[in-house]
């Protein structure tokens, strides 16, 4: 990934997918160095369709396995 600000880049393993206010899917993931006065610093990265409803159906069959805890 390239930070958006800095654009230095970066390594990262099954970036979480976002939907942005255009509509438009996208990889964002925290960049590991701060930027001015400490402020987050984000990368993001267009993805697929397809990407992000793997990303949400991996998320559905992760959240079963915790709620099915009894209680």
């Amino acid at each position: 990934m390239t930070c958006m600000t800095t654009k230095q880049k970066f390594e990262v393993e099954d970036p979480p997918v976002i939907v942005l206010s255009n509509g438009r899917y996208a990889y964002r993931v925290p960049c590991p160095w701060d930027g001015k006065n400490g402020k987050k610093l984000f990368a993001f990265k267009w993805c697929s369709t397809q990407a992000y409803k793997d990303f949400t159906a991996k998320a559905e069959n992760a959240e079963p396995s915790s709620a099915a805890e009894p209680a």
